[in-house]
């Protein structure tokens, strides 16, 4: 059955038409964003594990402008950890000032690798600061836990 056409419909037009563009332009924006350097990178290793809230790495460093700060990071899971020591690095992209590194951060995408046997997962805070991470030790996925990951820059010693 064909409706007539009235205003109902043609607001229905202009959403469909406004949502696709706001998909592609996602998509645009993404595909942008793999050409961009990062603005500092992370590694981290040998964490410790808790039941529901994934590994505590107690030291990671962030190279950031050139300086090498010490970070915490919690709330990563691992699949196919057999006692292995698990190795991560990452890229930091959006780090506009080192405070806006500290924060809860969500995932936003995992990635499928490159022609590696490595994934890599995004993760975003509220400051809009992204990391993507990826587990150096072969087989092992690192994943944000249900809560989200928490990174905190902690003192030098």
């Amino acid at each position: 059955m064909i409706e007539p056409s009235g205003r109902g419909n043609r607001w229905r037009a202009v959403g469909a038409v406004m949502g696709c563009a706001l998909v592609a332009a996602g998509a645009v924006a993404a595909a942008a964003a793999e050409g961009r350097k990062p603005d500092a990178t992370i590694e981290f290793g040998e964490g410790s594990i808790a039941a529901g809230t994934g590994y505590t790495f107690e030291k990671g460093w962030l190279a950031y402008r050139g300086d090498r700060r010490p970070f915490r990071i919690s709330g990563l899971t691992a699949s196919e950890v057999h006692g292995e020591k698990v190795h991560a690095r990452g890229e930091v992209y959006n780090l506009r000032s080192v405070a806006n590194f500290n924060g809860n951060y969500t995932s936003i995408t995992a990635e499928a690798p490159q022609g590696g046997d490595f994934d890599v997962e995004v993760l975003r805070n509220r400051n809009g600061v992204e990391v993507k991470i990826v587990s150096t030790t072969k087989g092992v996925d690192l994943r944000a836990a249900p809560l989200g990951v928490t990174i905190t820059l902690t003192a030098n010693d």
